[in-house]
Parts: structure tokens; sequence; C-alpha cells
């Protein structure tokens, strides 16, 4: 069984948005020499005529609100890594609001400290942390905020993270990343929406690494 816990603050997680391509196969009628018949009957060897049936219109698709619920939280996962390195690589000149729009609640506590230790600390980030692979573990849209305890809609991600890249300095310019950091990290994100149907407040409520697995 796997077990997690919460993952440093300057570990974070990723997502890639699946598309999905629809293929329409259409047909044409001609007449034995090649050139279209005069008008829409066709007439058979028996004299008999015969209207030719229309192609029929490609089913439309539609979008579950399940599958758009993990598309907007996904968007705004995204949006929470990008702050990774825009909120803390120069947090001495970055308002103290900078994670509000992207995280709430546990992660957003988290990020706050994260913010202000490397106020205090003077430390700075590069490089962005990409994402490896990622995968909708569950999307639950029971919206009960408002009962205690709240139900929120919230949406879980398993992410496999690159972090290689993800560089933290020191106010001398000195890497403070632990040398034997592994470069793939595994974890569990869940994005809640405490304001549904509202598709702009998904934020971040949690990102724990899992531990034991390697991705």
């Amino acid at each position: 069984m796997m077990t997690t816990r919460s993952r440093p603050p300057a570990i974070a997680g990723a997502a890639a948005l699946a598309a999905v391509a629809v293929a329409l196969t259409l047909t044409a009628c001609s007449s034995s020499n090649g050139t279209p018949p005069s008008s829409s009957s066709v007439t058979t060897s028996s004299g008999t005529s015969t209207t030719p049936s229309p192609t029929p219109s490609p089913t439309p698709t539609t979008t579950s609100p399940e599958d758009l619920a993990a598309q907007h939280a996904e968007s705004a996962y995204r949006d929470y890594l990008r702050a990774q390195t825009t909120c803390l690589s120069d947090p001495r000149k970055t308002p103290p609001t900078c994670f509000d729009a992207v995280a709430i609640g546990t992660e957003l506590n988290t990020m706050r400290q994260a913010f202000s230790g490397a106020q205090q600390m003077d430390t700075k980030t590069s490089g962005d942390i990409t994402v490896i692979s990622i995968k909708t573990k569950s999307v639950d849209l029971t919206n009960k905020v408002n009962e205690s305890p709240p139900t929120v809609p919230k949406v879980v991600f398993a992410v496999c993270m690159d972090v290689s890249k993800y560089n933290i300095v020191d106010k001398d310019g000195k890497s403070i990343v632990p040398p034997n950091r592994r470069p793939h990290v595994p974890v569990i994100v869940s994005v809640l929406n405490y304001k549904l149907p509202d598709p702009a407040q998904w934020r971040v409520g949690l990102v724990t690494e899992v531990k034991g697995e390697s991705c």
C-alpha cells in the first residue's frame, strides 16, 4: 500500500491536457459514366426511381460536467505551477497575495509560509516544473459548502512531475536544492471550487508527495 505525506513547498505538480479528435467520413455518388446525375433521383434498371438516402449528419459530441470540471481544474493547476516560479523568482518584489488566485486552504497556507520564508532568507527560484503524466483519479461535484463540515466540489489528479530544472538559490546565488533530490516526483493533487459553477474559482487545495513510489 502506498502512503502519502505533505510535499515540501518547493515541489509542485503539473498536468497535461488531453485532446479528442473526431474523424468524419464523407461519401459521394456518381453515375456510371463519371458525370453526376442531373436530378436527385436515380433510375434503376427496372425503371423504378429511387431517392438516395441523405448523408447523416455527425452526431454532436457533448462534454459532461465532470469532464469540464477536470479541464478547468487542470488549467487552475497549471496556473499554480507557473506561480511556483513567478511568485518566488523575486519574493521581495512580489505582493504577498501572489498565490491567492491559484491556491486555497491548506495549500494556500503552505505557499504563504514558503513565500514568507523566501522573503526572509532572500532566496529566489528559477526554472520550471514540467509534467510527465497526469491522470484524473476522481471528480466529485457535490456542492454543500455551507454545511458543517462542508462538502466542496473536488477534482483529484495523480501527477508525475519533472523537477530537475527547478532551482532555488540563496542570496549569494548558491543553489540550496538537496543534491539527492529525485528528478521525477509523483504527487496527488486536489483542486477545489468553493464557488461552483464559476469555472474561474478552481484552486489547488492540497498537494502530497507519494512516498515509496517512482514515476
